[in-house]
């Protein structure tokens, strides 16, 4: 059997090594790939040691190398949860908190647009072929020629419901990275999406307030367009806020400005695909259960509540931040 010293003399190289790599801030693939070999080797020799020297110093030393080592593992796991937790818990709360001011004129735009197109097609039926297009004026009067109220959702077979509500996510996502993205036309693009997405909404209001379906379509809508309608106002206040960053660079460089604000304004998205994610998924397979109306409106006001309870603590961030700053 190998002695003690032997022992320590034959591996003592692999120990050190070890213990560099441990202390090295950056490494690279090969070195990444070693680390973890002399680490899987290096316990083998603790519990060697530990059977053979148990009285032995070694044993302290090894446990202390191999605890170090385990810990960076431990850690990098344990990061990657924790940056994803503070995105969603912290940083992005407090992101919708930074963007309050375009958030609020691009719901503002939305509701203005909205309103308009609900009175003018009350005046003029005619104008309802402008304001949306031809598919979904055909589905409206189809709806309503049958008195059966969104019989669209009912011809959906079950098994192309999941489908259905990931297709509805990715269109919506599209509109919500166009409403963003065309903030950089210094937020002209970003009008006009909000705009049509307003004028299609107050379009499908009017037709059916007049036609004695309104409290069925608003329910019925807001059971995911809660949701959606929020995602989509949102995505308009990241636009304005890249185009702030073009108008009103204030002290800053405008390019750095312009990146700065991009960075910012692309994080609020990624909550916006989620917000829309979870309407697609709503609407393929919640709205098309035809629940009854005090249902949908339930359904709706929880949404409401949900997402304002998660808007809330971006107000207590920014403050604490405030107050942590140096000279506050």
């Amino acid at each position: 059997m190998i002695g003690e010293f032997d022992f320590i003399q034959k591996n003592r190289e692999d120990w050190e090594k070890l213990d560099l790599l441990f202390k090295k801030r950056k490494r690279s693939f090969e070195e990444s790939e070693e680390l973890g070999r002399l680490y899987l080797k290096t316990t083998e020799d603790l519990s060697f040691s530990q059977t053979h020297f148990s009285s032995s110093n070694i044993n302290q030393y090894l446990n202390n190398l191999i605890y170090k080592c385990h810990f960076i593992f431990y850690k990098q796991k344990k990061s990657n949860l924790l940056k994803l937790i503070n995105f969603f818990g912290k940083e992005l709360p407090s992101i919708f908190y930074t963007l309050r001011y375009t958030i609020l004129l691009s719901l503002m735009i939305l509701i203005l647009s909205s309103g308009t197109a609900f009175f003018l097609v009350r005046n003029n039926v005619e104008l309802a072929e402008i304001f949306v297009d031809s598919n979904t004026y055909e589905m409206i009067l189809t709806d309503l020629e049958t008195r059966n109220q969104f019989s669209n959702f009912d011809n959906i077979p079950k098994e192309l419901r999941v489908p259905i509500s990931l297709y509805i996510w990715f269109n919506n996502s599209k509109v919500a990275l166009y409403a963003f993205v065309l903030g950089i036309t210094l937020g002209l693009g970003t009008i006009f999406i909000l705009t049509m997405n307003g004028l299609m909404l107050g379009t499908l209001m009017s037709i059916y307030f007049m036609n004695g379906h309104f409290t069925d379509f608003i329910s019925l809508i807001l059971v995911h367009g809660s949701i959606e309608l929020t995602a989509i106002f949102i995505s308009g206040g990241a636009g304005f806020f890249l185009a702030s960053a073009i108008l009103i660079p204030q002290r800053e460089k405008r390019i750095e400005k312009i990146k700065k604000n991009a960075m910012t304004a692309f994080k609020c998205i990624i909550g916006v695909v989620i917000l829309l994610l979870w309407a697609g998924l709503i609407e393929g397979l919640v709205t098309t259960l035809k629940l009854k109306i005090s249902i949908r409106f339930i359904i709706a006001i929880v949404n409401i509540i949900f997402i304002i309870l998660y808007f809330i603590p971006g107000f207590f961030i920014k403050k604490r931040d405030m107050n942590l700053q140096p000279g506050s």
